[in-house]
């Protein structure tokens, strides 16, 4: 008899069992059509009438051959105005994105995403037509993956919760506090040895955590960036330089204002022109730093394989907090050293 090549009840609940909750084939409804590419509009339509599926079911449809191998994809609107005597592989878009049923849930919304899919097919290792996944089965998904990223970036697991056991939480929270500790005692110990420089001069103190704040924001905005980008598939490491280039180039732009008007309100406020060259010039450097680690951080545990979710966002803070003090009280130093020697 004639069969239409669609999913409904073609696999047990068993089988889909099978597969992972979290890859393609766990996520998959096999209640899809997919239409022999030879057939005909008209013979596809009668078929589709005697299929019993719901109409909700029929919005997208797939071409595929006699092996149920998928060839593409077609909607049920260009199904219905297409010629009765056209076949279907002339009604067919052959460009069909799918994705196989071992894929991750977090690939496929990223096919999903990329290709402005309402609908992704999902097949086996040979091309066979298995199921489909509708983007309404991936809202969970993309949340789901975007809370787990965003815990990761400021190193916590998953599994924070507002309410949730304080044993769970102090289990969860407090490593990545411990290390932040660690590195704010690393940053304090830098500090110290630039006591001379701020005993010469106490109002340089007044702006060192303004140029560490403003890089550490810079930085982590370029962090966030670059991280939502990795997992999109939108850049990749190959992309270090043009990445570099752009937020060098933003760096600069945020140097033309936050840096001058930082220079003006030291100028104004203590008289003093190398006071205000000092802030303006350490806010320039510590800003392409900060740059430069929210996008070399990333790309770096991606190409360690590691993920570049992981706890970036403390390693890019400590970087641009050290590279602050080093490079302001720095510079302060060879300006009282060199302008202000007796």
């Amino acid at each position: 008899s004639q069969i239409l090549a669609r999913m409904r009840d073609r696999r047990s609940i068993g089988d889909l069992l099978l597969y992972p909750d979290d890859d393609a084939g766990g996520l998959m409804t096999t209640n899809v059509a997919g239409l022999r590419a030879e057939w005909t509009a008209a013979h596809a339509l009668n078929v589709l009438r005697r299929s019993g599926m719901d109409m909700a079911d029929l919005q997208q449809l797939f071409a595929v051959d006699r092996e149920g191998v998928l060839l593409g994809r077609l909607s049920l609107s260009e199904l219905v105005f297409a010629p009765p005597g056209v076949r279907v592989r002339d009604v067919m878009h052959a460009d069909v994105a799918s994705v196989t049923t071992d894929t991750d849930q977090e690939e496929t919304a990223r096919v999903m995403q990329r290709y402005e899919l309402r609908s992704v097919p999902v097949v086996d290792a040979a091309g066979r037509l298995q199921g489909a996944i509708a983007i309404e089965d991936l809202v969970d998904v993309a949340e789901e993956e975007a809370t787990e990223d965003m815990f990761k970036i400021v190193g916590l697991g998953g599994e924070a919760r507002p309410f949730g056991p304080l044993a769970a939480s102090v289990r969860v929270r407090l490593p990545w506090l411990l290390v932040n500790l660690a590195t704010a005692l690393l940053a304090g110990f830098v500090l110290s040895l630039f006591e001379p420089t701020i005993d010469r001069m106490v109002t340089l103190a007044a702006f060192l955590p303004v140029v560490m704040g403003q890089a550490g924001i810079s930085g982590n905005q370029t962090l966030i960036i670059v991280v939502r980008s990795l997992a999109l598939g939108e850049v990749a490491t190959s992309d270090a330089r043009r990445l570099l280039m752009r937020e060098a180039l933003f760096a600069t732009a945020q140097w033309l204002t936050v840096c001058v008007l930082l220079g003006a309100i030291a100028l104004a406020w203590r008289q003093d022109i190398y006071l205000a060259l000092v802030v303006a010039g350490a806010m320039a450097l510590n800003l392409l730093v900060a740059a430069a680690a929210g996008v070399l951080v990333p790309l770096g545990m991606k190409t360690m394989r590691f993920d570049p979710a992981a706890s970036s966002a403390p390693l890019v803070t400590t970087l641009t907090d050290i590279s602050g003090i080093i490079i302001y009280l720095g510079l302060a130093t060879a300006f009282l050293t060199v302008f202000r020697a007796g």
